[in-house]
């Protein structure tokens, strides 16, 4: 019996050095050097050059873990269920303690970013604070806030997601069918479009406009998926100048480049951070993001983590901050052990020295679909007496992470708590995972049975019902064919992220609370030990509605020197329910946008309306019915004089998702303007 093992194991060694061997030369024929960080015999499904050498190492995987299975006891027993009660004697909470001291000086007040008649890339500028310093439209005349004009590209019906850019009196944005257009944005009336010539997610999560300093064009810049575009923006035209007419080949990405020095540089989801010369296109170098991996095969690589919410920069000191997403498959980890940096994380990379600065994991090990998902904000705040540079990143679970800009520490103690061990075999869950007090949390992000919706008694008990069944509470782990109640899903904050006053130093989040079913199953019938994704919907009352209490849907607003919540408002309404006097705040995906004349815009609510609140109180003093859902955050600008409120409004890809006839998918581009 031993000798059969022993040929077996011998076959297989065998085997796997041929195969390892013909992927290496297979793959090496479209090998990328141009990484300064990764080993050319490294390889894994997400870092090979050929699609067809990813399936092969997907195959050769799952065939080496099945083997594994059969011949190794030891193999066999890491595979095990983990003991519910291992971690009982572990402390019950562990804490980062906050940064106190040794701060870098911050900024002054006059060095903030002042958009006022520009807006030159989608969430305001490089600090993606997403804040107007412009006033002519404040609370004391926002009564007379009204329509100037709107836009129907009339190429489609698709949800619009990239907040506008604006410059010098232009307002660029992608459509449905998937052009760019340049609209005048005093009448709205269209100068120019571009139709970009394949796909479908041209600028799909914003723009930047770049002037060259050298002869005054005007670039706009943008993705398309796996590729990188340049237009004069003037004229729409390619820049011929710019890689081969005016298109490069990247790392496929949905989210703007950002400059600094003249160099272009953009995260894609190889993971990477790509670096161009900002005119000619031409490749300087690639980081990989990825810890270092252990082996051929090692576990540093798995898939996702993907730096799809955006990226920021600290144009001065020569800084890109990230914001990654989760790993996948989303929600078994078995085959992507270990805590999965730097997925889940907010990464700082000096670009001028092309070394990682710092990174800050949020959910360890994730398998609750917990990204960050918005690009990071750099502001300043006042705290400890002092003025210090930070960065903020608004999360799915509800929280605020400010951190040190320089050194990745948190600005408030980072608490955690121990965290339960996974239900399934081979699944190493980490020991603790993240339950903040400071900031105050903005969502829920751990379900509870007092969670459950109150609405009337039959929806109720039809949610009870469900509950009493599923697996729910911090940090729940899943079962096979049983769900797991959570949020985190579409809860929180989502890819619209948040708008920071850095005058108030106080930052407006909208966010969700919606409850999700998720399951795992069995990959196939032969496998005892490896597990798949198999649902995740919403959980609904019998009529439609979450089913966990309101608010389903806020806007907060949080002092950023404190961390404490001065406000917090119910965003959104159902008509059925407002009707009886019950305002629950709905589901929303549009984002809010401050200013400086006292106001908070947002929409992406599924009542369709665009709202103004006093920024000081939450108080409602404004709303306009959209003709579709507000699809993304407002821009603010000024021409001639008088400032200006730009939204898409088409309706939105999630909640058509999610809410099928309830949600209408347009083509509109609203503005607003004071009358006199």
């Amino acid at each position: 019996m031993k000798i059969n093992i022993f040929k077996s194991i011998a076959v297989f060694l065998l085997t796997a050095i041929i195969l390892i061997i013909l992927t290496i030369l297979f793959d090496l024929s479209g090998y990328d050097s141009s990484y300064i960080n990764r080993n050319s015999l490294t390889f894994s499904s997400n870092n090979l050059n050929i699609q067809e050498v990813r399936k092969f190492l997907k195959y050769y995987n799952n065939f080496n873990h099945e083997i594994k299975l059969k011949i190794s006891k030891d193999y066999r027993e890491n595979w095990k269920p983990e003991e519910p009660l291992s971690r009982l004697d572990l402390p019950e909470k562990k804490i980062i303690p906050k940064k106190i001291d040794n701060f870098l000086p911050g900024r002054k007040i006059n060095e903030i970013e002042k958009n006022l008649s520009h807006w030159p890339r989608s969430h305001e500028g490089f600090s993606s604070m997403r804040f107007s310093s412009l006033d002519l439209i404040n609370k004391k005349n926002i009564g007379k806030l009204e329509l100037a004009w709107t836009f129907n590209s009339k190429d489609g019906r698709k949800g619009i997601q990239a907040n506008p850019v604006v410059y010098d009196g232009l307002v660029y944005l992608p459509t449905p069918g998937n052009h760019i257009v340049c609209l005048d944005g005093t009448n709205g009336k269209e100068i120019w479009r571009y139709k970009v010539k394949r796909g479908y997610n041209a600028a799909k999560r914003g723009l930047l406009i770049w002037k060259n300093k050298k002869n005054n064009i005007f670039r706009l810049y943008f993705t398309n998926d796996d590729q990188l575009i340049s237009l004069n923006a003037k004229t729409g035209k390619l820049i011929k100048t710019f890689g081969k007419n005016g298109i490069i080949n990247i790392g496929s990405s949905p989210i703007p480049p950002v400059v600094i020095d003249n160099q272009l540089i953009v995260a894609t989801f190889r993971p990477s951070i790509e670096v161009y010369d900002v005119e000619t296109g031409k490749l300087y170098w690639k980081y990989y993001l990825r810890e270092s991996s252990k082996g051929i095969f090692g576990e540093g690589d798995f898939k996702g983590g993907n730096p799809w919410g955006g990226i920021s920069a600290d144009i001065k000191n020569g800084i890109v901050f990230l914001a990654t997403g989760n790993p996948r498959p989303v929600f078994v980890g078995s085959m992507r052990p270990g805590k999965n940096l730097y997925a889940n994380s907010v990464i700082a990379f000096d670009v001028r020295n092309k070394k990682k600065l710092w990174h800050f994991q949020e959910t360890c090990h994730d398998i609750w679909n917990l990204d960050i998902p918005s690009p990071p904000i750099l502001t300043t705040i006042n705290i400890h007496g002092k003025r210090i540079d930070v960065v903020v990143a608004v999360t799915k679970l509800g929280n605020t992470i400010i951190l040190d800009r320089y050194s990745g520490e948190p600005i408030f103690d980072y608490e955690m708590k121990r965290a339960p061990v996974s239900r399934l075999p081979g699944e190493k869950t980490c020991a603790y995972q993240p339950s903040l007090k400071l900031p105050e949390p903005f969502a829920r992000n751990e379900f509870k049975i007092k969670d459950i919706t109150n609405l009337n008694k039959s929806s109720r008990e039809h949610i009870l019902s469900i509950v009493k069944n599923s697996n729910y509470g911090f940090f729940a782990t899943h079962e096979p064919n049983k769900d797991t109640i959570q949020y985190g899903n579409s809860g929180g904050a989502q890819w619209t992220g948040a708008s920071v006053d850095p005058y108030k130093n106080t930052m407006f989040v909208t966010s969700n609370n919606i409850p999700f079913r998720v399951r795992v199953g069995a990959y196939n019938n032969k496998s005892k030990f490896k597990f798949i994704d198999k649902k995740e919907e919403p959980l609904r009352d019998l009529e439609g509605f979450p089913g966990a209490k309101p608010p389903w849907g806020t806007l907060t607003a949080i002092n950023l020197n404190t961390g404490k919540i001065i406000w917090q408002i119910p965003l959104g309404h159902y008509e059925s329910l407002k009707s009886k006097g019950i305002i629950t705040g709905t589901e929303n995906f549009g984002g809010a946008t401050a200013t400086k004349g006292g106001l908070v815009f947002a929409a992406g609510t599924l009542d369709k309306l665009i709202r103004a609140f006093d920024s000081d109180s939450g108080k409602e003093l404004w709303s306009y019915k959209l003709p579709f859902v507000g699809s993304a955050p407002p821009t603010s600008f000024k021409i001639n004089g008088e400032q200006y409120i730009v939204i898409p409004a088409s309706g939105g890809i999630t909640l058509k998702m999610y809410y099928g006839d309830l949600i209408e998918q347009g083509d509109a581009v609203v503005a607003f303007k004071i009358k006199d």
